[in-house]
């Protein structure tokens, strides 16, 4: 392999990686995310993610061609609101599950490659504990990749060329968690945890943490009453106890994971 070879599949490998991470939420990079929980007294509420990705964007612009980046949907302008129904409705490979869940969803999603602007928030109304316990167990992680590909899709094309297979968008997904209404659970997976390390796709994300990467990640978390109890040092609770928030960098997981487990109990 001449250097010319191994330095174009090197760009090509980072490049893959870094449109994982822009496709499947939350995974690895420069940028934020906030997720905030709403819970009613009923067990009912919203379940909504915002991310910037700006600086992943911009990230993306100095590792690859012009050329890769319309072959991957990046070069226009979007600044739209999805019914993510409508996405998934024609999948074939969502589960009957994902669809429910997705029923009254909605992505705001805006895309400016000459502002250097990549951000989009993602809001699922859940109707009981089952369905908050699905969603933050990743059960929507599947389906929203879904509708990256065809959001970012080349016309003409089905979906992103460069999308691989299921790997980095485990990363959030190695935790257990049960939802009851008056506790949650999240308890750290070991052999989700060890199956996820062994993939291909993790060695180059941890080469990348090595250069300073990283996601700023907060959990906010409004409930019906106040917290009785919690286990993990990293929860800030409100002066009513009724707002939990945790801040973190997302990319501790790979080293310390039982780090982010928690109860909460309310």
């Amino acid at each position: 392999m001449n250097f010319l070879t191994f330095t174009k599949t090197k760009m090509m490998n980072r490049l893959r990686y870094c449109v994982v991470a822009l496709l499947l939420c939350c995974l690895a990079s420069c940028y934020e995310v906030n997720e905030e929980i709403a819970i009613d007294d009923k067990g009912a509420g919203t379940y909504l993610t915002k991310m910037d990705m700006s600086s992943l964007l911009q990230m993306m612009q100095t590792m690859t061609s012009e050329e890769e980046m319309t072959k991957n949907g990046l070069d226009r302008a979007i600044d739209t609101t999805i019914n993510l129904k409508t996405v998934l409705d024609s999948s074939q490979t969502a589960t009957a599950d994902q669809k429910r869940l997705f029923n009254d969803g909605t992505m705001k999603l805006k895309l400016n490659v000459k502002e250097t602007v990549l951000k989009a928030d993602i809001n699922f109304p859940f109707k009981s504990s089952g369905d908050l316990q699905s969603l933050m167990s990743g059960s929507s992680t599947a389906g929203l990749a879904q509708v990256f590909k065809k959001v970012f899709a080349a016309p003409g094309s089905e979906s992103a060329s460069a999308m691989p297979d299921q790997g980095l968008d485990q990363i959030s997904n190695v935790f257990d968690v049960i939802v009851t209404n008056g506790s949650i659970v999240k308890k750290l997976n070991d052999a989700k945890y060890k199956a996820l390390m062994d993939k291909p796709e993790i060695a180059q994300a941890r080469q990348m943490i090595g250069n300073g990467f990283e996601v700023l990640y907060t959990t906010t978390i409004k409930l019906p009453r106040p917290v009785k109890k919690s286990d993990n040092p990293l929860i800030k609770l409100s002066d009513d106890k009724k707002t939990v928030t945790m801040k973190y960098d997302l990319m501790k997981l790979f080293d310390t994971p039982e780090k982010f487990s928690y109860s909460i109990y309310y």
